[in-house]
């Protein structure tokens, strides 16, 4: 198995704290996996072919990854081995930027060269059993897929962090085409433009519907139901919105006066009843809205 040194030290593992098995990087048959419980990121496994690396003494490059249950790293030993790496040597082949790594029961094995010397690491694998992730993931097959420049997102929310008091951002999103809005409760409000793409759900791979293990493969909208007829099947039931909409109709259209029987004497006529309309609450207005005119 291999692994990019840079796996082991980009992650979003609790550094203290909480679950004593989200201070550890999980090894997974999907790549490599970090979580504190509150944000959870995977990296694939490098698309290069074991076989081919440089052969290093104890340890195994071509031994698979974990298929079963993941094989955690204690984010100190997986400091010390992403270290392995010599910064100097990494562009003599493309192997000489990656980890070798071999798992064989409690114990781990790393192994780096840069193809003059080599290093190798064991250690063992923490205590504990890694969180089932894969029952907090969303279904994200109805999802809004919107794609932006990473550069463009990290600078536009370091730039926000950095003029509000507030921790909290509400992200709001309407589609691919328009611009996602950043809103603080103290009114500091940003935009950011994706990128326009054709059918992003198609080439962008959606790995947290396979890690949720009964998702399709890409964020990609569900078919829809066929009816009996062949043709598709509609919902039929009204939201709430919808009846509400129905009944202000009703309330705002002019009473139909009925026609008076003659009578010997004038009967007393009733008052027609009038429906209560409900009391429209009006939105606080936007702050993005605010700036654009809207």
């Amino acid at each position: 198995m291999l692994l990019h040194p840079r796996t082991l030290k980009h992650h979003v593992a609790a550094s203290s704290g909480g679950r004593y098995a989200l201070n550890t990087i999980a090894l997974t048959s999907m790549g490599v996996l970090s979580t504190d419980g509150h944000s959870l990121l995977l990296v694939p496994y490098p698309d290069a072919d074991p076989k081919s690396a440089p052969k290093i003494e104890g340890v195994h490059a071509e031994s698979p990854a974990p298929q079963a249950e993941p094989v955690l790293v204690a984010l100190d030993d997986a400091a010390k081995a992403a270290a392995m790496v010599s910064k100097s040597r990494r562009n003599a082949s493309p192997y000489t930027e990656l980890l070798q790594v071999e798992t064989d029961g409690d114990s781990i094995r790393f192994g780096a060269t840069d193809l003059s010397a080599a290093q190798t690491m064991q250690v063992r694998q923490p205590e504990g059993a890694y969180p089932r992730v894969a029952g907090v993931i969303p279904d994200y097959t109805k999802a809004q897929a919107v794609t932006i420049n990473i550069d463009t997102l990290l600078r536009s929310l370091k730039a926000l962090k950095g003029v509000t008091q507030d921790e909290v951002v509400t992200l709001r999103i309407i589609d691919d085409q328009q611009a996602v809005g950043f809103s603080c409760k103290d009114g500091t409000a940003m935009l950011c433009m994706p990128i326009q793409v054709e059918k992003p759900e198609e080439h962008v791979p959606d790995q947290l519907a396979k890690l949720r293990g009964d998702g399709p493969g890409v964020a990609a909208p569900a078919a829809p139901e066929e009816g009996e007829d062949g043709g598709t099947e509609e919902a039929s039931a009204p939201t709430e919105t919808e009846m509400q909409e129905a009944q202000d109709v009703f309330e705002s259209q002019p009473v139909i006066p009925q026609a008076a029987e003659p009578t010997p004497a004038p009967a007393a006529t009733s008052k027609p009843k009038k429906y209560s309309r409900r009391k429209q609450v009006t939105a606080p207005a936007n702050e993005l809205a605010d700036i654009i005119g809207g």
